[in-house]
């Protein structure tokens, strides 16, 4: 008796759960951003929400969560009801932090994946006056004075943070590394206030700033050059091998129904193909690379067990295995 009491009542549940998928979404959707509004996740959250709203008939409320450098946001989602009413932009920050922090309270397993949205390339950049004018210039400036030259560090090791790590590891340099950044945005406004040396930033961050004149980028972490700044080399043309850029994927918490799932997709799926989103996104530098579910989910678990076999080489992976 009591068994088939479990059963009913289990039965129940998927009937419930399956009827408010059915009729999904009935109200308006949050979207958290573990970073500020001026950095770059937060300029691709913007300006994909209006496509998705179109989409889903419903309002999308993008809500800035950049505490702990992005840790609160992803924890949030990561934890959030799985009813399909919170979703996350995640990043590659949720494949590097875990290694190397103790007490993160998620991991790739904890989200569901609805789809990559874009992927972008990280930047080595300095101001528009510094004395550098290459990475050449910069690394005999680090040899001289070796953790002397300030760059920005934020908590959740965003991929910025990852790309340099590994950058300091090939070229065999230590700058002094400034903890406290919640976002990009933060470390270029240090940058051009002359408080850092240089920074590792997401082109989204640094192409409005580059192609105004105000700061100089003196190498891409990515396979390739950026046609916007065609004349800056890729690390790996110069002989160091740092190709880390930062994906963006819309995800909601782990459970998440699949008819609900299902919905989402189909609604970023159709986003991404608007000409009017591609002309959007390509005034901030951004591109629509969309992957489905499965594809997204691999992507992601091959980078995070990748990066977990790489910090355990640079003898900096704190869970002591891969």
């Amino acid at each position: 008796m009591q068994r088939r009491q479990i059963l009913l009542a289990a039965g129940g549940a998927l009937l419930a759960r399956g009827a408010a998928a059915a009729g999904y979404p009935t109200r308006p959707i949050t979207l958290i951003v573990p970073y500020g509004p001026g950095g770059g996740v937060g300029i691709n959250a913007r300006a994909v929400q209006p496509y998705l709203e179109k989409r889903l008939d419903q309002t999308i409320i993008v809500d800035f969560k950049p505490g702990a450098g992005g840790i609160m946001g992803f924890t949030l989602g990561a934890h959030a009801r799985p009813d399909g009413y919170t979703l996350i932009m995640v990043t590659s920050a949720i494949t590097a932090a875990p290694w190397l922090l103790q007490h993160i309270d998620y991991t790739p397993e904890d989200y569901t994946y609805i789809g990559q949205v874009t992927f972008v390339p990280n930047m080595l950049i300095v101001n528009a006056d510094s004395p550098y004018h290459t990475v050449a210039d910069l690394i005999a400036a680090m040899q001289r004075k070796p953790g002397e030259l300030a760059t920005g560090f934020e908590s959740s090791w965003p991929s910025p943070d990852v790309a340099q790590v590994v950058f300091f590891a090939r070229a065999g340099v230590q700058g002094k590394v400034v903890p406290g950044f919640s976002g990009g945005a933060e470390r270029i406004a240090s940058l051009l206030g002359n408080h850092l040396d240089f920074s590792f930033n997401n082109l989204n961050e640094a192409l409005p700033l580059y192609q105004a004149r105000r700061i100089r980028v003196l190498a891409i972490s990515g396979t390739a050059r950026v046609p916007d700044m065609a004349e800056v080399p890729t690390f790996r043309e110069l002989g160091y091998d740092v190709a880390i850029g930062v994906w963006r994927t819309l995800a909601g918490p782990k459970g998440l129904p699949d008819p609900i799932v299902q919905t989402v997709t189909g609604a970023l799926k159709t986003a991404l193909a608007d000409p009017a989103l591609h002309a959007d996104f390509a005034k901030t530098g951004l591109s629509a690379d969309y992957l489905d579910p499965v594809a997204t989910r691999e992507l992601v678990m091959r980078e995070y067990q990748a990066l977990g076999k790489l910090f355990t080489e640079l003898g900096i992976n704190v869970r002591g295995k891969t």
